[in-house]
């Protein structure tokens, strides 16, 4: 097994967000078993209505060599090894604490097609080859980094012409800024109750005192895309499912609310359908953009 790490990586160079990320990492108990692995995914697609269609989960990859960057404890190095049968699948991520989970987990799958890199919030620096790779995937990241332009750039770099990236962020135009945080904890529960509404998300999704946690609108986030090089499709935002069972059961409190804003309301007032669509896009929180360069 392969457990490269990057040569770029200073660590004397590290910022809040590689310290933040190294002490908080998703899921620190290692699997025991490769069939305990696999459940663990059906069950994270079962907690957010959508994640599985809109990323498009884990796709045919057999002939490509995929970058996940930002992989954590390896959830879709595993997915796209096993069930996209990918011919390589490269982990990067700023957490030493998530790299040797991940390399614990893809142990137990029986496979040598992947190797993991280190990489820092403080250099954008991805340490692989121009053109090397045919596919990223970059889940629930690039909100919480310093510089998510120069990471785009270079993920155009490493990725071959034709290449394609799938990329979660988290999404402005959701019922998570504007029923949940604006709403049920700003003025039902009084939390953050009197903080702008993006310093109250940033609160309100990976701890308080994550250092770094934005909701970008689709077209601030497109330009952003565009500007690195890549034509960008928006395919709308999965759900937490707790967001969804909120607009269910009290989106129409939180409508006849005087205290909500006028933003909010707006937004709420425009939902349509079941799960709930804002101008023809889902409207959950894990905004999906795919790119093509």
């Amino acid at each position: 097994m392969r457990a490269d790490y990057a040569t770029n990586y200073d660590p004397q160079a590290v910022t809040a967000v590689d310290r933040y990320w190294s002490a908080h990492t998703v899921r620190t108990r290692p699997f025991a078993t490769a069939a305990a692995s696999l459940a663990f995914l059906d069950w994270r697609s079962a907690k957010y209505p959508l994640f599985h269609e809109l990323m498009g989960l884990w796709g045919e990859h057999s002939r490509d060599v995929v970058l996940d960057y930002g992989c954590g404890p390896a959830n879709d190095m595993t997915g796209f090894l096993v069930h996209g049968k990918a011919r390589e699948v490269i982990g990067a991520d700023v957490s030493t604490t998530a790299l040797a989970l991940a390399r614990s987990r893809l142990g137990l799958h029986d496979s040598d097609r992947w190797r993991l890199v280190k990489v820092s919030d403080a250099d954008p620096t991805i340490p692989l080859a121009t053109g090397s790779i045919d596919h990223i995937y970059c889940q629930g990241v690039l909100h919480h980094v310093s510089d998510p332009a120069a990471i785009l750039a270079e993920f155009r770099r490493v990725l071959r012409p034709g290449g394609t990236v799938s990329i979660m962020a988290y999404s402005r135009d959701s019922l998570w800024v504007h029923l949940y945080v604006a709403w049920q904890r700003q003025i039902v529960e009084g939390i953050d109750a009197g903080l702008a509404i993006e310093r109250a998300f940033s609160r309100s999704t990976d701890g308080e005192s994550c250092p770094i946690s934005r909701a970008w609108r689709q077209a601030d986030f497109t330009a952003m895309c565009e500007a690195a090089g890549f034509a960008a499709d928006y395919r709308g935002g999965y759900f937490n499912q707790s967001e969804l069972d909120l607009w269910r059961r009290e989106g129409h409190r939180a409508i006849a609310d005087p205290r909500l804003g006028s933003e909010q309301r707006d937004f709420l007032v425009s939902l349509r359908g079941d799960p709930p669509t804002y101008r023809g896009l889902l409207a959950g929180v894990a905004g999906v953009y795919w790119l093509r360069r």
